[in-house]
């Protein structure tokens, strides 16, 4: 009888911990299987909300920002002036502009106003922008860059340095930018906790009229979710509402992306790809779709 009860413990017992594998296993390959393959030199993810990394890869690597750098600029600049203060383009100014940084063909001798500005540097990228508010801002380009490293040091960046306003690299001859993506992603936070950048990354149009002139001009994002949303997000789930696109030789294609779905849960992702630009977009809505619309608490670390 006594062994008879053994046995029928140790019978138990044996059922128990087989049931509890059986959960287990499944649940570490489900996690396994979930984590999306990707092209990338570096890339993190975090819960908008907490801050909390959800995943990354190569986080502490150097890498090139490019215009995704942007983000810091419009940061450092609305630490220092106000949206509608004015800045008149001069020639000065467009000399500044190096040749193979993208750009819009703005005419000199208009005014813009600061938020004019910034939305031509995060909705189009454009480097004209970007000279024009550092020097408007600080003076010059030189004093500018020294509140842009101030910034990033603020917000516990200690492996970046940038030496432009625009994210230029190595390749264009400049050698002091670079940033991880472990870093680069504080930038991403801040800069969609900023009210006014949020409300200029979620645009997928504006329209630039100078100050004093009736013309205008029409500028439209150069984020492809936003150019093709209907190709790109399929399910309709999340919605992509920023926040910076780049692209240099040297940094390959980036992309600062922010998302969020029907519950509210948001993420943002800063994405530094070595594939092409196609590559790059699959990758991040591989991304999201993964790790946004099926949230496991197990991700987040």
């Amino acid at each position: 009888m006594r062994m008879e009860m053994k046995n029928t413990r140790k019978c138990i017992v044996f059922l128990l911990v087989l049931s509890m594998l059986t959960t287990i296993v499944p649940t570490a390959k489900a996690q396994a299987a979930a984590k999306p393959k990707t092209t990338s030199h570096a890339y993190y993810m975090i819960d908008a909300g907490s801050g909390k990394k959800i995943l990354s890869s190569n986080a502490n690597k150097r890498i090139y920002p490019a215009s995704t750098v942007k983000l810091l600029t419009a940061l450092t600049v609305l630490e220092y002036s106000g949206t509608d203060e004015e800045i008149k383009y001069t020639k000065k100014i467009r000399r500044m502009v190096p040749s193979d940084a993208s750009a819009l063909n703005l005419k000199t001798g208009r005014t813009y106003t600061v938020e004019q500005y910034l939305h031509m540097l995060l909705i189009v990228s454009d480097a004209g922008s970007a000279v024009a508010l550092a020097q408007g801002t600080a003076g010059s380009q030189k004093d500018f860059v020294v509140w842009m490293n101030e910034k990033a040091k603020a917000l516990g960046m200690m492996h970046s340095h940038f030496d432009n306003p625009i994210g230029l690299d190595k390749g264009s001859g400049y050698y002091g930018t670079y940033t991880t993506a472990a870093d680069f992603i504080k930038v991403s936070k801040a800069a969609m906790e900023n009210p006014v950048i949020k409300r200029i990354v979620a645009k997928h149009k504006y329209r630039v009229q100078p100050v004093g002139v009736k013309k205008s001009f029409v500028i439209e994002s150069t984020n492809a979710f936003y150019s093709d949303y209907k190709k790109m997000v399929k399910n309709k789930k999340y919605k992509i509402i920023g926040s910076k696109t780049g692209t240099t030789r040297a940094a390959g294609h980036c992309l600062v992306a922010t998302a969020v779905d029907k519950k509210g849960n948001t993420v943002i992702c800063a994405f530094y790809g070595k594939g092409d630009h196609k590559q790059l977009y699959k990758d991040i809505r591989s991304f999201l779709t993964t790790h946004l619309l099926h949230i496991d608490p197990l991700w987040i670390q």
